[in-house]
């Protein structure tokens, strides 16, 4: 295990915990962008010589700007990330967040919700196997398998 040293950890010596550090994920990036180009390219397809046709420009810009929003959130997708086992919290993107239910553990992507200890915001952290190292990756999946939280 490693320990992490902050300022907001101070108080957790006692309590068990598992940190890594996450990296930007290409595939990531690649899925995303197959994604969206698959959706434009149906909505060409569909749309054209039709009555919607018109309307074709307006949801491909709207679909781009989509696009656009969904690498801007996997750039945040980077830093520091702890997990404390005992008390169901995770650490990252500099604050800590509760785990709201258990997380989604497919074989290459985890989907976790969270809700952030300091102003209740909620958000899901999307993770691909490239975020982490082999290694890591294996111990989170063991850790959160083992999560049992209460209802």
């Amino acid at each position: 295990m490693k320990r992490i040293n902050n300022c907001d950890l101070y108080n957790l010596n006692d309590i068990a915990m598992w940190s890594t550090k996450l990296t930007p994920s290409l595939l990531q990036y690649l899925s995303a962008t197959c994604f969206y180009v698959i959706l434009i390219i149906a909505c060409l397809v569909q749309l054209a010589h039709t009555e919607l046709n018109s309307y074709t420009f307006i949801l491909i810009l709207i679909l781009i700007i989509e696009w656009w929003r969904s690498i801007c959130y996997f750039k945040t997708i980077q830093g520091e990330f702890a997990l404390f086992e005992n008390i169901y919290q995770i650490y990252w993107h500099k604050q800590r967040w509760y785990l709201m239910r258990k997380p989604l553990l497919l074989r290459y992507i985890m989907i976790i919700n969270l809700r952030s200890r300091r102003n209740s915001k909620r958000r899901v952290l999307f993770l691909m196997i490239d975020n982490l190292a082999p290694n890591d990756w294996r111990t989170l999946r063991y850790h959160f398998k083992n999560i049992d939280l209460p209802i």
